[in-house]
């Protein structure tokens, strides 16, 4: 079964591009055209966009209904870019706001499964579970790793900020599963199997269409790579958002996006380079949204906290040792 995705993930791009077609042909026929196709306005649901538009024009289909969730964390130009089709797009809202969320459940830090981790070893009122959390040792005496808190991030425990993963339940799948049940439609997602491992065995073990009552979903963009969609969008001249490109800002260069979707989490921040992480480049590009981020919502304690720089920080610390 490996071998034939990987198979699938060196096919040529055409081939890759016509299996995209037979994949959402066989999923649409399979459900009647209950279909809808959820878009980030990111390049990767762009590019499908383009193509599954392309399967309805040459199979003389109707448009579908085409649904961007806002989760109020979005970067400004994804927001912009979504705005200029109109309204040809649906909006969601979550009911509450990516700063409600801060305030009554926590930070999203470090990763979702680290994040979790720490918040059920602060809140569980069962001595075996923090056992478990720190040491992987179960009730039994046998090992686990899953739900264990790596040792890098265990001085996080003592943080003098709430710490979650709920967000993403919260602001992105609510919303959605909201506007499923009320229309009965099931969703065309632009995601790939390169952008995780998780993905990939998700693929694995069900390919590229779900069609499990209430579960169906169809993920015709798994084998293609970031490289095919950029070749696509050379290719074809599809105009994507211009945050994926890097701009001059008052005379600084200001790197573009490699992922979008929600701008401003802290999931994998202590990964990026500290001159050219997602806080440095937010404070070049928005500079007021940045000290909102840091300032108004916590930012700065939770990131200090976390011994990672930011950038007017540095900036100040060069002034005092003139």
């Amino acid at each position: 079964m490996n071998s034939s995705y990987q198979d699938k993930v060196n096919w040529s791009l055409d081939q890759k591009v016509f299996h995209f077609f037979e994949v959402v042909s066989s999923f649409y026929e399979a459900i009647n055209g209950k279909v809808y196709m959820s878009f980030s306005g990111g390049k990767d649901s762009t590019v499908m966009m383009y193509l599954f538009n392309k399967f309805l024009k040459s199979a003389g289909l109707p448009p579908i209904k085409i649904v961007f969730n806002n989760t109020t964390n979005e970067h400004k130009e994804i927001l912009d870019f979504v705005k200029s089709f109109g309204d040809k797009v649906i909006w969601l809202r979550p009911k509450m706001t990516f700063a409600q969320t801060l305030q009554k459940y926590g930070y999203p830090v470090i990763s979702k499964s680290q994040a979790m981790s720490i918040s059920r070893y602060r809140n569980t009122k069962f001595p075996e579970q923090k056992t478990y959390r720190l040491t992987g040792v179960k009730p039994d005496g046998t090992i686990g790793k899953v739900g264990v808190i790596s040792k890098k991030w265990r001085f996080m425990i003592d943080a003098p900020f709430k710490i979650t993963e709920r967000c993403c339940d919260i602001l992105k799948k609510a919303p959605v599963k909201k506007f499923e049940k009320e229309t009965g439609l099931r969703p065309i997602i632009g995601t790939m199997t390169s952008e995780s491992n998780d993905r990939k065995m998700r693929y694995l073990k069900e390919g590229c269409s779900v069609f499990e009552k209430g579960k169906e979903a169809c993920r015709p963009l798994s084998i293609f790579t970031e490289k095919d969609i950029w070749d696509l969008i050379e290719r074809e001249n599809i105009e994507i958002c211009s945050i994926y490109y890097d701009q001059i800002i008052d005379g600084e260069l200001v790197k573009g996006e490699k992922r979008t979707g929600c701008a401003y989490c802290m999931f994998g921040c202590h990964r990026e380079h500290e001159n050219n992480n997602r806080f440095t480049r937010l404070h070049k590009r928005e500079p007021k949204r940045y000290l909102s981020f840091m300032d108004k919502l916590g930012y700065r304690k939770v990131l200090n906290f976390m011994k990672i720089k930011l950038p007017d920080e540095q900036k100040q610390t060069k002034l005092n040792l003139k």
